[in-house]
């Protein structure tokens, strides 16, 4: 039997359950881009498993857990190339391991592999029938329904974890709250993960160099994010030459300050109010901005927002600049939200809301180094701003100069 083709979603799993039900004896290949996975049926079991990624390797799995020394694989993976051996055979014969901690890393490696297939969202496979030569390899024997089952319980859980971490690519630091390491508790793995958080390594940084699979790391900084231990490192970074086109997380903390701003402001006035309040303001925006912007509200969690934003993005056809064109969308629903304050509560309380947006928009100005769009957002801001003081009257002669005031002059 040969069976190939491309897969997408939960399309591997049905391979797999299908080589299982026939029990078939061959290899499945599974590619995604350069990465490169096989995995061995015998009569319909998984024996076996082989991955590219260094993350699914025997002896990484046992240093990231500290079974073995850094210098104790090295050695091992220099005597197991010159003698053509198994790293496996070599750990043992030299004492590092016993032959039962063997076992259970090799069967932790072949569902670190399959689970890591199973995450995969699209790739290509390739089935072919095959006599196993399974001489001096150990064994494993796994059901696959199970591994599928318990794949699909982490990818379950997995898509609550990113709600709250919505991309690899965010920095977090130790948050300062915690006095001394006697009042932390934590197990071995949370403490790997912990010492590795130190603000500059990204999510993902993480994941590599702890050794650890991606649904392990996920619930560990969720863990020690509810535990107040740790906290996203706010750093706004508008500089033309440092951002990432696909991460709009720069331009979300500039207009989240803003937004958050405007509703500290109305809160007493409106009450419940002002939560609906900007879901009406959704509606009277251009009906690009209303796909971008559905899901996305000041209350909502940072990174539900911005989880929230780029999935709207990806749903429309942009033109020219995301980027740009986002913050054009942000700027439309401030301005269109401080008129309609200001139809509310009248011009006397705009001005303080003027004035705080003025304080967000002055440190971005005064701290981030130049760029197109750090100007944009300012230039554009200030320009809604102006005309939000014209609309409503706002006498600029009898105001102190401070605050607001001090873009007009």
């Amino acid at each position: 039997m040969n069976l190939q083709g491309d897969f997408e979603g939960l399309t591997l799993a049905s391979i797999l359950q299908l080589l299982c039900n026939d029990q078939k004896t061959g290899v499945l290949t599974v590619t995604c881009d350069d990465d490169q996975s096989r995995v061995f049926f015998e009569q319909g079991t998984i024996v076996y498993a082989s991955a590219s990624l260094k993350e699914a390797r025997l002896g990484y799995l046992m240093r990231a857990d500290g079974v073995i020394s850094v210098q104790q694989l090295q050695k091992c993976l220099t005597a197991a190339k010159a003698e053509k051996m198994h790293l496996g055979k070599i750990l043992v014969d030299k004492g590092y391991i016993s032959l039962d901690t063997l076992k259970k890393y090799n069967t932790k490696q072949v569902e670190a592999i399959l689970y890591n297939l199973l995450f995969w969202k699209k790739g290509r496979f390739e089935y072919k029938d095959a006599k196993l030569n399974l001489k001096g390899m150990i064994v494993t024997q796994l059901n696959p329904m199970k591994l599928i089952l318990e794949a699909s319980r982490r990818i379950d859980e997995l898509s609550v974890l990113k709600e709250f971490i919505p991309t690899d690519k965010l920095v977090f630091r130790m948050s300062g709250k915690v006095q001394s390491k006697e009042e932390i508790k934590l197990n071995a793995n949370e403490w790997r993960i912990l010492s590795l958080i130190d603000g500059t390594r990204t999510v993902r940084q993480i994941i590599v160099e702890s050794g650890y699979d991606e649904f392990a790391v996920y619930k560990i900084f969720f863990s020690v994010i509810s535990s107040g231990l740790i906290e996203q490192k706010e750093e706004i970074s508008l500089e033309e030459n440092t951002v990432d086109k696909d991460n709009y997380s720069s331009i979300l903390t500039v207009f989240h300050d803003i937004l958050s701003t405007v509703k500290k402001n109305i809160s007493d006035e409106l009450g419940d109010r002002s939560y609906s309040l900007f879901e009406e303001i959704k509606l009277q925006l251009s009906i690009e901005y209303r796909v971008v912007f559905k899901e996305f509200h000041p209350d909502n969690h940072r990174n539900s927002n911005l989880k929230a934003i780029t999935e709207g993005l990806s749903r429309i056809q942009v033109v020219n600049n995301s980027r740009e064109f986002l913050i054009s969308g942000f700027v439309e629903y401030c301005s269109l939200l401080l008129k309609k304050v200001g139809e509310i509560l009248g011009a006397q309380p705009l001005v303080r809301i003027l004035e705080d947006i003025e304080k967000v928009l002055g440190y971005v100005k005064k701290y981030q180094a130049g760029s197109p769009e750090k100007s944009k957002i300012v230039n554009d801001m200030k320009t809604v701003l102006v005309q939000i003081t014209t609309d409503f009257k706002i006498d600029k002669k009898n105001q102190p100069k401070r605050g607001i005031f001090s873009l007009f002059s």
